[in-house]
C-alpha cells in the first residue's frame, strides 16, 4: 500500500473533525447562514486535501525525474571514461572507434544538459510562446533523426504534416527539443528495415503528434505510466512543464507515443 504523507493525514483528520463538530452543531441550530458556513468549511477542507495530494504527486514526480536524470548521465559518462582510459593506456586497437565513442558520449551529455536547462527554465519562467508552424518543428526533428535512420536502415516517414501549417503559439525551444527526442528515440529502438511514422494534427487549441516505432513492443503493463527509458522520462517532463503530456501505448510490433500540447491559435 502506498505511503500517505503526514500532511495528507492531517488534512483528512482536520476535515473529518471539522465536519463532525460543525454537523452536530448545525443540526441543533439550523439556519441558512449556518448551512452556508458548513458548505464553505467543507469546501475548504476538500481543497486542503486536494492541495496536499497535488504536492505529494509533485514530490513523487520530482523523485522520478531525478532518478531518470542519474540513469541518463551514467551511461555516457561510463563510455567516455572507458574510451579515454583505453586511449591513455595505449590498449585501443582502433583509436578512431574510441574517439567516435568519446564524441558520441559528449554529444549525448550535451543533449541531456540541454534538456535539463529547458526544464530548469520552465520551473521559473512561463513557456515563451511565439508563433510557429508545427510542420516546421517536425521537419527539424525529422532532419535531426534522418542520419541515424539511414545508418540503421530505418524508414522515417512524416504523415499528414501538410495539415499542420497554420501558425500556433508554442514554446519553440521546448517543443522542438521534445519532439526531436521522441523521434530520435523511436529511430534508435526500431528494428532495421521497419518504419517510424510521425503524424501531426492541430485541432482547436491542441496539438497532437503521434510517433509510432517498430521496436517490437515492450512487455510492461505500466508502460503508459512509467516510460521505459530515462530519456523519455526527461522528455515527458519537458512536455508536462509546457502544459501537455505524453502517452505511451503498445501497438503491433512497436510502441505509439502520443504527445498533446496546448496551442493557442494565432492569425497567419
Amino acid at each position: 500500500m502506498a505511503r500517505v504523507s503526514r500532511g495528507l493525514v492531517a488534512a483528512c483528520a482536520v476535515s473529518s473533525a471539522t465536519g463532525w463538530l460543525l454537523g452536530r452543531w448545525s443540526r441543533r441550530q439550523s439556519t441558512p447562514e449556518l448551512r452556508w458556513l458548513r458548505q464553505e468549511l467543507t469546501a475548504t477542507s476538500n481543497a486542503l486535501i486536494e492541495a496536499e495530494q497535488e504536492r505529494a504527486d509533485l514530490r513523487r514526480a520530482q523523485r522520478e525525474l531525478i532518478t531518470a536524470i542519474s540513469h541518463e548521465l551514467r551511461t555516457p559518462l561510463a563510455n567516455i571514461r572507458a574510451a579515454a582510459e583505453a586511449l591513455q593506456d595505449g590498449v585501443a586497437q582502433e583509436p578512431e572507434r574510441y574517439l567516435d565513442s568519446l564524441i558520441g558520449g559528449a554529444q549525448r551529455l550535451n543533449r541531456v544538459t540541454g534538456d535539463l536547462f529547458e526544464l530548469a527554465r520552465l520551473q521559473v519562467d512561463s513557456p515563451q510562446r511565439t508563433p510557429a508552424r508545427l510542420a516546421d518543428l517536425l521537419d527539424s526533428a525529422l532532419a535531426a533523426a534522418l542520419p541515424v535512420a539511414l545508418e540503421r536502415g530505418v524508414r522515417l516517414h512524416g504523415v499528414g504534416l501538410d495539415s499542420a501549417t497554420d501558425p500556433v503559439l508554442v514554446d519553440v525551444a521546448v517543443t522542438t527539443r521534445a519532439l526531436a527526442n521522441l523521434v530520435m528515440h523511436a529511430v534508435r529502438h526500431t528494428v532495421p528495415g521497419e518504419p517510424v511514422t510521425v503524424t501531426a494534427v492541430v485541432s482547436g487549441e491542441e496539438i497532437e503528434v503521434i510517433v509510432v516505432d517498430g521496436c517490437g513492443g515492450v512487455a510492461d503493463p505500466d508502460l503508459a505510466a512509467e516510460p521505459p527509458d530515462s530519456g523519455l522520462a526527461i522528455t515527458r517532463g519537458l512536455i508536462r512543464a509546457h502544459g501537455g503530456d505524453v502517452r505511451i501505448d503498445q501497438v503491433t510490433d512497436g510502441c505509439r507515443f502520443t504527445t498533446r500540447l496546448p496551442a493557442g491559435r494565432c492569425d497567419s
